[in-house]
């Protein structure tokens, strides 16, 4: 049966897959646009959702929690996501994925929304959007296995590249059509990238799900779990590292903005060319050091929680437009080592469960992704600048945690 559905087998007795080349690089630029597409969503709704709810008289709290709510779900989701995606195939898992997505986006339009609405219907979003990551970073991944950390490193500029555009899709479309204008935007791009994956994307088995016997599969994961267990040193401190990137993300992308708005002299158009300089650094970072080799992911994901601190502080102790632009630089570079040097030392641990292991990943960036907004919005309700001594610890902490367990992970 599984045969007749997946005509294509990844995992043949010879060296090499039956999947035709072309099949392969079809689907990898099929993750690419499908990346780009839906990062573009996701970009417009986190922002669309704190702003609709302000517009609704939702308090700071409630505000909070329009990303935080997010959070919380994707601590678990992509977890799901990544085994649901290597049992049922990546092309099935993304297409429900995205069905389900698209009904989710039209909650939005619901005329008798409230922010604890909002708030709901951000914490079934992060639960749908667990599904879509885990399944593009396993495919691409597992596709492409003599150069893992390039084709993950495409799938990360091309999130970030969708991300840039995402303001824009409110700001241009809210003055001309309204408010709910950006939500049509973003169902008509989710429409379209479904019928991208159900015409291009070519659907494929793994002989390891299938074909292997229960012993020989048995041995493949136990060899795996000795290599690499998900408790090593290697996998903890790419957890920091993961979780470090979604609470300087977080802070970057919700708090920045408030933070330079209320102060003297500066106007809304610096905190947008500022997350503009910030969004564009952290795509060439992921360009960079998807070039990198594997032995060196280690000392990236350190160099990410150094930079972190620094640029954390430089928005702590100083108020420049020019020092901003600066700490937006180095940040950029920061959060795009965190991601994929994480992202990179976790997938390619296994060769059989890579989407279970995008989803691991996914789901520790979920942890950082609620810690960012709630415990940085209550600082900020103290002092302003607070969220910012708070990453400069934060990133101090990860990174002398990440020491010696990389030391130990090189030793073993």
């Amino acid at each position: 049966m599984h045969q007749t559905r997946e005509p294509f087998c990844l995992d043949r007795d010879s060296s090499e897959s039956d999947i035709p080349f072309a099949s392969k690089r079809r689907n990898r630029l099929v993750g690419y646009l499908t990346t780009f597409l839906v990062t573009f969503t996701l970009g417009t709704t986190e922002i669309f959702a704190p702003w609709y709810a302000d517009i609704l008289g939702g308090s700071s709290f409630e505000l909070g929690w329009t990303m935080g709510s997010f959070g919380v779900v994707y601590m678990f989701s992509p977890a799901i996501g990544g085994r649901f995606s290597d049992r049922v195939g990546r092309k099935k898992s993304l297409a429900i994925a995205t069905m389900a997505y698209i009904g989710v986006i039209a909650l939005y339009l619901n005329p008798f929304a409230s922010p604890l609405y909002l708030i709901l219907v951000r914490a079934l979003e992060g639960f749908v959007y667990g599904f879509i990551a885990p399944s593009i970073e396993g495919m691409v991944a597992e596709l492409t296995p003599e150069a893992e950390c390039a084709v993950l490193g495409n799938f990360s500029t091309s999130w970030s590249a969708g991300m840039i555009f995402s303001p824009l899709a409110i700001a241009y479309t809210e003055g001309l059509f309204g408010p709910l204008a950006s939500i049509y935007v973003v169902i008509a791009v989710e429409i379209v990238s479904l019928g991208i994956i159900s015409a291009f994307m070519q659907s494929y088995r793994r002989k390891s799900d299938f074909d292997s016997s229960p012993r020989t599969e048995r041995e493949t994961v136990d060899k795996e779990i000795k290599t690499h267990s998900r408790t090593s040193p290697r996998f903890i401190a790419s957890y920091l590292s993961i979780m470090l990137w979604g609470v300087i993300s977080t802070v970057v992308l919700v708090l920045f903005p408030t933070f330079v708005e209320n102060l003297p002299g500066f106007v809304p158009e610096d905190w947008g060319n500022l997350l503009l300089v910030w969004n564009g650094v952290r795509t060439v970072a992921f360009i960079i050091c998807a070039r990198l080799p594997e032995e060196l992911m280690g000392s990236v994901i350190m160099v990410g929680a150094v930079l972190s601190a620094i640029s954390s502080a430089m928005l702590y102790f100083f108020v420049d437009l020019g020092v901003f632009a600066v700490a937006m630089i180095v940040s950029g570079v920061a959060v795009g080592f965190n991601y994929l040097g994480a992202l990179y030392l976790i997938v390619s641990a296994t060769d059989i469960e890579k989407g279970a292991n995008a989803g691991l990943v996914e789901s520790m960036g979920g942890v950082g992704l609620f810690l960012g907004p709630i415990a940085g919005g209550w600082f900020m309700d103290i002092g302003a600048n607070l969220p910012y001594l708070m990453c400069t610890v934060l990133s101090v902490l990860v990174f002398a945690l990440m020491v010696p367990m990389l030391r130990r992970q090189k030793q073993s």
